[in-house]
């Protein structure tokens, strides 16, 4: 009797590649440690996630296979030169070890700030030549959302945790100092986690579920745009109880981006009455939020004069501050991988401002500080060559995953503007692989092409 994994193994040969692949998008949203593991600032800290490890089984069998997919790659030459460009990028940031600031007392901190990254640039390279179909990773990214979902409606619910902490929940209580939270008066309303570390990281994660929502939206079975519509509702109810601004203008940008698919399938009579049906029901239940938490997102827009949101508005201020010193400290080469924190340290030292190190909530003047402007113009190259690939890919007619790739870079666009008052999409390795593993997918090849055949080396 054959065996059934032959059988399938046999039919895709790629099978250990894509199953790395779905695994790693799967665990974006889980903040599992392993125990004991490196501490933060070892050089090895990133191996203690399990995200980790489906990444590098993702390499090695790619490695193992001799590279498919690397042939038809290679004689693209803009992709030649996105993925030349973010290994170098990759390569710059573990050089940066050899004058990080804390080279002297923690030599650590610039390897275990370039690991995570240079394991994320060839996991996008992986991708790139070899990954599974867009529609594929598109799924695995709306079924993390509903569990998201769920466990953030739970934890709004019991305004604490949900015993989930063998999966990395945290420890949340509202009356806890350094948890995140809404106040209104003498009420501080918990704002959901997830298995994340905060909740703008947690919306982060909605956001790109939500975008890849529209592609069940606009399929052409009625069955699916019904059920796609409900799992969107659910998962917007989510992101709007995360109170994460900068993820509600991620959100707002990613949409804007899709809007002239929707507005394209207006035309077509079996998908008029669904994306009528649709807008309505956004508006009815973004409606609805407004009145039911509308004292605290008067709070949390700046309205009314609550100390939690003026001191998390003015702690961006400084910070971006700091970065601009970095900046005039080491213009060209940076501070190092990972070190802004800690020269942030040092200058709040010199200040009465009652703040500890932590990364610039904004990602081109992290990659600035850190890097120096030769990371800087690497990573504003990758991230131009890798939309122009992308727009490139979207223009293909004869694509049959234009939608589910549209989504995607709409995805990327959403985090692009997220990183603008967040740090996340730059410092932790989940992101990391949401932005540039997405920005990959965006791009490949369409499915009749070379790509897909193993043997294209």
């Amino acid at each position: 009797m054959v065996n059934p994994l032959r059988r399938i193994q046999s039919a895709n040969p790629l099978l250990p590649i894509h199953a790395g692949i779905l695994v790693t998008f799967a665990l974006i949203p889980v903040w599992f440690r392993f125990k004991p593991s490196p501490g933060p600032f070892d050089a090895l800290y990133s191996t203690g996630f399990l995200i980790f490890w489906p990444m590098v089984w993702t390499v090695a069998w790619w490695l193992i296979l001799r590279l498919p997919g690397f042939g038809a790659f290679r004689r693209d030459r803009l992709r030649c030169i996105w993925a030349l460009i973010l290994l170098l990028l990759s390569c710059w940031a573990f050089l940066s070890w050899s004058w990080a600031y804390t080279r002297a007392f923690r030599p650590a901190v610039a390897i275990g700030g370039a690991l995570p990254f240079a394991l994320t640039a060839l996991f996008a390279l992986v991708i790139a030549c070899a990954g599974p179909r867009p529609r594929s990773i598109i799924k695995v990214l709306i079924v993390g959302m509903i569990v998201s979902s769920a466990i953030a409606g739970w934890q709004v619910a019991r305004q604490g945790p949900v015993n989930l902490g063998f999966l990395g929940e945290f420890n949340i209580n509202p009356d806890n100092s350094g948890v995140s939270i809404v106040q209104v008066g003498a009420v501080r309303w918990l704002r959901p986690y997830g298995l994340l570390p905060h909740p703008n990281i947690l919306a982060g994660y909605l956001t790109i579920g939500l975008l890849c929502c529209v592609v069940g939206i606009l399929s052409e079975r009625r069955r699916i745009r019904w059920i796609s519509i409900a799992v969107f509702l659910f998962g917007l109810w989510a992101l709007m109880l995360t109170f994460s601004r900068s993820a509600w203008i991620g959100f707002a940008a990613g949409g804007f981006a899709l809007l002239p698919y929707l507005w394209s399938r207006l035309k077509m009579r079996h998908l008029r009455l669904t994306l009528i049906a649709f807008g309505i029901s956004v508006i009815v239940a973004g409606s609805l939020f407004v009145v039911l938490y509308k004292p605290f997102l008067a709070a949390r827009t700046g309205e009314g004069d609550e100390s939690v949101e003026l001191r998390s508005i003015s702690d961006r201020v400084v910070y971006n501050e700091m970065a601009y010193r970095a900046i005039a400290y080491s213009p060209i080469v940076g501070v190092g991988m990972s070190n802004f924190p800690w020269i942030a340290s040092y200058y709040l030292s010199l200040t009465t401002f009652d703040l500890r190190g932590q990364p610039v909530h904004q990602i081109l003047l992290s990659a600035w500080s850190e890097l120096g402007v030769v990371g800087y113009v690497l990573t504003a190259g990758a991230l131009i060559l890798g939309v122009e690939i992308a727009l490139r890919t979207l223009r293909q007619e004869t694509n049959p995953d234009r939608l589910a790739q549209a989504a995607m870079l709409c995805g990327v666009i959403a985090l692009m503007l997220i990183g603008l008052l967040d740090h996340y999409p730059w410092t932790l390795l989940h992101f990391q692989v949401a932005w540039w593993g997405l920005l990959a997918a965006a791009g490949q090849q369409p499915l009749n092409s070379t790509r897909d055949s193993p043997s294209a080396t």
